[in-house]
């Protein structure tokens, strides 16, 4: 048997709903409540979905425990996106989280604790058939004897509180006031009256700066997963991910990129600070249930300078046409955002008709984009699994020569096996290009390889823009390309195409360590500065943002104190990659004294031998300890078989300084010294 109502609540408050629940059950309605204590526990059931699909009314006992219970959020949330009658009863007075914020926008409800006991029950059961909730409807004059006389201080209305005010979405919102229901909306974070709970305002308001270019820039924030089958959970990842990259060739939108958009993940969810962050005009959110080969996907768009939703939408489909369901969630969004033009052709690539393989090519660029060597290697596993599930999957080529090029500037490939590693990448992508010439991410680590194993900058410039040219967005060719022209000496170029990845990618932290190195080969030391600590900032343990913030530091007179302090910091660290190892030992053979570098060059020398890194791969080691002749051995051959980049940083690091004065050195770089 359906049930009338649903009750929501935390089981802190399980005493006091219970009687409730048993008054109204008496009244002949058909009320569901969970009696297991399921709010005790991190298991979130079936039944309770169920339960919400098939109920009229969605009651919220609101109280200062189930605001704060995940669980009760995610009721509420599908209550709403089921656009069910919802009845907030508060049990006590408390503020409303922003995790409710839109879900109770605008709605009346009851103050249960303003009521005398002995009638209260009563006027919620007499407000629930106001609604049409259960049997036939009782005359006005009921409800009316069943009011009571509220505490002071609530003017609202005999037994109301002031209801949170926003822009409501499609659900059924309701509003109490002494026995007439009305729908109500209201203004977006607005200030509630007298001692109701409201809604806090921000403190300050922040309105997105439009685009020089005039694109519209949305942020489509990752889905929140409400399936209740663990081996469900990655559908909600899988639908953002996918409607960024779909977005992304459309002319005149702009998505950030999912690695900017994924700290935003969970129920906390603040417009402004996300408006501020990443400057965009609107905002995707959603929430995606997926249970017996079916997804359903509920989303909505929400404008951030009125802080309303546009709309609110649903779209459901099977699993095995996953992305069908993707092409039409994109439809709907491109139909607002470019309404005079047509769909374009793009939204309806189909990566892979099977549906495993993308799921481990997803899993693989995660692994990927975290840089370490662990992570990286295990992603070339994967890339490898979904090329043999669909042999003619470019994405996962352009993924697997994409890991097998990241792994050569990281050292995770010894000297000796940087050529076969190249052939190994340069393989991927020319299967890749072969299936697909036009796919733009074939191509900018083609260009990567061009710029730092060969050392034909020209070439890599060809690359990047063929990427660029079939995705304008595409984060990781503007990245490459920037590094590229700072190496032949066209900062400015470096220095646009980097803050343009940034634009697309505001939470970047390798896009800011690019930026640094592109302001300091422009001698702008003092921005090259800003662009680090930003670096450092979003990823402290990232050991190149670290070294260069050290050589902005290094490079500025008024800035030892800091750089000092900067060094210390480095050194206390439990936990050091060779990045900041080799940052630490420079620093003390340039400002240390001769016992400080002493130990730095023998510390260094032993974590060698123990973790089994060639030294050689790091030559200025040989340089600063006075072994010149083995130095420039190491980095001749370095250079010779692609192991060691020529990026010009002798002209504004103080790395280098040790040997740039020597013919020999210059030598390496010809005209392009």
């Amino acid at each position: 048997m359906k049930p009338d109502v649903f009750i929501s609540y935390s089981r802190e408050n399980q005493k006091e709903v219970i009687k409730l629940v048993e008054y109204l059950r008496e009244q002949g309605l058909g009320v569901w409540m969970d009696e297991t204590d399921i709010h005790g526990a991190t298991l979130w059931t079936k039944e309770i979905v169920e339960a919400i699909r098939a109920c009229s009314l969605f009651i919220l006992a609101i109280s200062s425990h189930s605001t704060g219970s995940k669980n009760v959020v995610k009721e509420l949330a599908l209550a709403s996106e089921r656009e069910k009658i919802i009845l907030p009863i508060y049990l006590e007075q408390c503020d409303i989280p922003e995790t409710m914020e839109y879900q109770l926008a605008g709605i009346q409800n009851i103050a249960m604790y303003t009521l005398e006991k002995s009638k209260a029950y009563e006027f919620v059961h007499q407000t629930i058939r106001r609604l049409g909730v259960g049997q036939a409807q009782q005359d006005d004059q009921t409800l009316g004897q069943a009011e009571a006389t509220p505490s002071a201080g609530h003017g609202t209305g005999v037994g109301h509180m002031s209801p949170p005010k926003a822009k409501v979405n499609n659900a059924k919102w309701i509003a109490i006031a002494a026995g007439v229901v009305v729908v109500v909306a209201g203004v977006f974070l607005t200030k509630g009256s007298g001692g109701a709970p409201a809604l806090k305002a921000p403190a300050t308001t922040s309105s997105p700066v439009a685009p020089v270019d005039g694109s519209i820039r949305i942020a489509v924030l990752p889905f929140e997963n409400l399936s209740t089958d663990d081996n469900q959970t990655k559908w909600a990842d899988l639908i953002s991910q996918e409607i960024i990259g779909s977005l992304a060739p459309i002319n005149g939108v702009t998505p950030i990129v999912w690695s900017s958009v994924n700290k935003y993940r969970g129920e906390q969810k603040d417009i402004d600070q996300i408006t501020r962050d990443l400057n965009v005009q609107r905002i995707l959110d959603g929430r995606v249930v997926a249970q017996g080969g079916q997804i359903e996907v509920s989303f909505n768009l929400t404008d951030t300078q009125t802080k309303s939703f546009i709309w609110n939408h649903k779209e459901s489909g099977m699993q095995n046409d996953f992305f069908k369901l993707r092409d039409a969630i994109v439809a709907k969004i491109t139909s607002t955002l470019k309404p005079n033009e047509a769909p374009q052709s793009t939204t309806t690539s189909v990566p892979t008709e099977n549906i495993e393989a993308y799921k481990l090519y997803r899993k693989a660029r995660d692994l990927w984009g975290t840089r370490g060597e662990a992570e990286m290697k295990q992603s070339i596993k994967l890339y490898k699994q979904a090329i043999e599930m669909d042999p003619n999957f470019v994405e996962a080529y352009c993924g697997l020569g994409d890991a097998y090029a990241m792994m050569i500037p990281y050292d995770y490939v010894p000297s000796d096996q940087v050529r076969a590693t190249t052939q190994l990448a340069e393989d991927a992508f020319f299967k890749a290009i072969k299936i697909n010439p036009k796919y733009s991410g074939a191509y900018p680590a083609m260009g990567w390889l061009e710029t730092m194993v060969k050392h034909r900058h020209d070439k890599a410039l060809e690359h990047f823009d063929e990427a660029l040219k079939h995705n304008p967005s595409n984060v990781q060719a503007l990245m490459w390309k920037a590094i590229t022209c700072r190496a032949i000496k066209r900062s400015k170029e470096a220095i646009q195409s980097s803050s343009r990845a940034i634009k697309l990618d505001p939470n970047n932290h390798v896009a800011y360590m690019l930026l640094c190195w592109d302001y300091a080969s422009d001698f702008q030391y003092e921005y090259a500065e800003k662009a680090a600590k930003k670096s450092v900032s979003l990823k402290p343990d990232y050991g190149m943002g670290q070294n260069a913030l050290f050589n902005a530091l290094a490079m500025q007179e008024n800035k030892k104190e800091e750089l000092t302090k900067h060094i210390e910091s480095l050194e206390s660290l439990s936990n050091k990659d060779w990045s900041i190892e080799q940052t630490i030992f420079i620093y003390h053979y340039y400002f240390g004294t001769k016992e400080s570098f002493r130990k730095a060059a023998d510390y260094m020398k032993k974590k060698a031998e123990l973790s089994n890194y060639e030294l050689k791969g790091f030559p200025l080691y040989f340089f600063c300890t006075g072994e010149k002749e083995l130095g420039y051995t190491y980095l001749e051959e370095g250079v010779k078989n692609g192991g060691i980049p020529l990026m010009g940083n002798h002209r504004f690091s103080i790395e280098w300084s040790v040997i740039k004065d020597d013919d020999r050195y210059k030598a390496l770089y010809g005209d392009n010294y």
